[in-house]
């Protein structure tokens, strides 16, 4: 299990606190949960590629896979650091 905290970044710039777990984290593949309140998120700001920022550092673009107002189920691809700048 791989945890901790970081920011969703929506699709307008608005950045959501957000605690994360994810299961499985293979390469540069992540699989999990992120928990944060959605419940005044427009549904459509959801889709397609998201962008994940870790407390630690990491940048990761993630799809939603499943939500509900308290939490998303995402996978997502870390994105390698030099790209992560950009």
């Amino acid at each position: 299990m791989f945890t901790g905290k970081g920011f969703l970044i929506l699709r307008d710039g608005r950045r959501l606190p957000l605690a994360y777990q994810f299961a499985s984290h293979y390469d540069d593949q992540r699989s999990g949960y992120l928990f944060c309140d959605t419940a005044t998120v427009d549904p459509a700001a959801f889709f397609g590629r998201l962008n994940v920022i870790c407390d630690d550092g990491t940048s990761l673009i993630v799809a939603i896979t499943h939500q509900s107002d308290k939490y998303l189920a995402v996978a997502g691809l870390v994105l390698a650091q030099e790209n992560a700048a950009a």
